[in-house]
């Protein structure tokens, strides 16, 4: 009889290869396995205090899985399968949140610049810098700049108008943001004597 913590590493290791062989039957196998990362990521993510949104963490389960199946060939039989996806998501989840974090950090300075020109006709950057500034990031980062800032706007608002899922808007968003405050940087830049 076997204990919980036993496990077949034969089984394992050769599901693990036949999977990376391309072996139809080992790929269904593991697919099925895979379905336990949502469940630890949510449960991660509960036991944090739920620093992640629904989006954020879908995006999160997209990215885990990619990591495991990219670090396949690194899978001894040290564990159960599940056991190792089990740490590479909890890595996955610490580097999730660190990242929405820095996100937060930088992109509230660059959000705080932006809201202050457009609402300050005498401050630091008038209307009109900032209209081509928001012209010059173009795209969809400059639509959903715009969006935000001049029609309040919701990221699901936004998302619905734009017909793109919030988790994309927002990585836009941010990526606009962060092209504008570059922007807008090398305008004063060039006011100098």
């Amino acid at each position: 009889m076997t204990s919980p913590l036993e496990f077949d590493r034969e089984h394992e290791l050769a599901l693990v290869r036949a999977a990376i062989a391309g072996e139809e039957k080992a790929i269904q196998e593991l697919s099925d396995r895979l379905r336990c990362v949502p469940r630890i990521l949510s449960a991660q993510n509960a036991r944090s205090g739920r620093p992640l949104d629904t989006h954020d963490l879908a995006d999160l389960v997209q990215d885990a899985i990619v990591v495991i199946l990219e670090k396949l060939t690194e899978y001894e039989g040290r564990a159960p399968l599940e056991g190792w996806m089990y740490r590479v998501c909890c890595l996955e989840f610490m580097n999730g949140v660190r990242r929405k974090r820095r996100v937060q950090i930088r992109v509230g300075s660059d959000s705080d610049r932006v809201e202050r020109a457009v609402s300050e006709a005498d401050g630091s950057v008038d209307r009109a810098a900032l209209l081509h500034a928001i012209e010059r990031v173009g795209g969809v980062e400059a639509e959903a700049v715009a969006l935000k800032h001049f029609e309040g706007l919701t990221f699901e608002e936004m998302s619905q108008r734009l017909e793109l899922p919030t988790s994309t808007l927002k990585t836009r968003y941010y990526k606009g943001l962060a092209r504008l405050e570059a922007l807008l940087s090398d305008t004063e830049g060039d006011d100098g004597p």
